[in-house]
């Protein structure tokens, strides 16, 4: 799902809106009341669900092992 602040391109107009739909193509497509283009002017900051996630690994110095005489 992609989620995106959009303009309308007419400046007589200029709407802002929120949109969200499941592909970019259909993102690019989207059309204001008046008719004319929308053009993407932002992306959420924050996401509905982590898109990643932290793991801390604790790192240690390896023991020399003596070689075999």
């Amino acid at each position: 799902m992609y989620s995106a602040r959009l303009v309308c391109s007419d400046p007589g107009c200029a709407a802002e809106i929120a949109g969200e739909t499941p592909t970019l193509h259909e993102l690019e497509a989207l059309v204001c009341d008046c008719g004319c283009a929308l053009e993407v002017i932002g992306w959420p900051d924050v996401a509905a669900e982590p898109l990643a996630r932290v793991m801390m690994l604790r790192v240690g110095t390896a023991r020399r092992v003596p070689e075999a005489a």
